[in-house]
């Protein structure tokens, strides 16, 4: 009699610790599913059907847990959380946004990267934001073109000509997605420094965004035409910085500067200052502008990202000073003169 009513207890036991378990998985499920539809009216949000509705949802909640757990690890450093990339897989984001051609410089008879050689001092300005000298472009939008290669060479030349003449011109991306080619295949990827090359070695004239207006899809080039007067680059630097982030810094208190990056972690950033991210050469997957920097007790660089206002900081970001956090240091490119 005590052994079944023993059994008994432990069955009802084992019943309500179902029910509870139930209970609290119906519960969370309620939780996702209400974040999931404040996500689809945030980022004005549509899909095809049902199917693709679930598959969206599953990546949603796979995307909540990572957030958890990249916020556990760094302990409150960075501010992570639902963005408009939170309904995609890793692998779409990756293929999507960042560049699918591998970053690395070229073996010419006319270049080679290097680490710096340059007589700099270092740097005495305790912060700098070229936005303040009215010297950088709105945040562009990449949209589904993997063209950030691009965008960050022209957002380097808009801010040194603006910073020469005094005349913040918008220039066009889609022209550097259209004409330059070799290994820079349009919205597939590219690289920026053979972009930089290109431009050098072949005296080419980037154009006004009006006279050649960016749609971030691939087209034929349409160089021939003729337009107004552009700009071109004269000279350009493109250093190793690895451990000398002193001579990055220095660099930037001239102007801003475009560097490659591995973005993968900024899938969830939403704030904050970022840190604790993987700063190997083979992780480099993306190109930005760095448009200023801050020091003091926490210290970070300002970069332009090109993913649209929605991201981050109004479209930009702060990386942690120090570390060459996410690779910063590996790949820096100086525009030094335009005409």
């Amino acid at each position: 009699m005590v052994v079944a009513n023993i059994l008994k207890a432990s069955l009802v036991g084992s019943c309500v610790v179902l029910i509870l378990f139930f209970i609290m998985s119906i519960t969370q499920l309620n939780r996702d599913q209400d974040k999931f539809n404040k996500f689809i009216k945030m980022y004005n949000k549509s899909y095809t059907n049902g199917t693709e509705h679930n598959i969206r949802f599953e990546h949603f909640k796979k995307s909540l847990k990572t957030i958890q757990l990249l916020s556990q690890k760094c302990n409150g450093c960075t501010n992570y959380g639902i963005t408009e990339f939170s309904d995609l897989s890793t692998e779409e984001f990756t293929k999507i946004y960042l560049n699918s051609v591998t970053l690395r410089t070229p073996s010419t008879g006319t270049f080679s990267m290097a680490r710096s050689k340059r007589s700099i001092t270092t740097v005495t300005l305790s912060s700098i934001d070229w936005r303040d000298k009215g010297v950088v472009t709105s945040v562009r939008n990449q949209k589904n073109c993997g063209a950030c290669w691009a965008i960050s060479v022209v957002e380097l030349i808009e801010s040194v000509y603006a910073i020469k003449t005094g005349l913040l011109q918008t220039f066009s991306v889609q022209e550097m997605l259209d004409c330059s080619g070799g290994i820079n295949q349009g919205c597939t990827g590219g690289s920026v420094v053979y972009l930089l090359l290109w431009l050098v070695e072949n005296n080419i004239t980037v154009y006004k965004e009006e006279n050649y207006p960016t749609i971030y899809k691939d087209q034929m080039c349409t160089l021939d035409k003729i337009f107004d007067k552009g700009v071109k680059v004269k000279s350009f630097l493109t250093l190793n910085l690895m451990d000398r982030e002193d001579l990055l810094l220095s660099y930037i208190s001239k102007s801003p500067v475009s560097v490659a990056l591995n973005a993968l972690p900024w899938q969830f950033y939403v704030g904050g200052v970022l840190s604790q991210c993987d700063n190997s050469m083979a992780s480099l997957n993306h190109a930005a502008e760095i448009v200023g920097y801050k020091l003091g007790e926490n210290p970070y660089y300002i970069l332009k990202n090109s993913w649209g206002t929605n991201f981050g900081n109004d479209g930009y970001i702060h990386v942690a000073i120090g570390n060459n956090e996410c690779g910063i240091g590996w790949e820096v490119d100086v525009v030094t003169n335009v005409v």
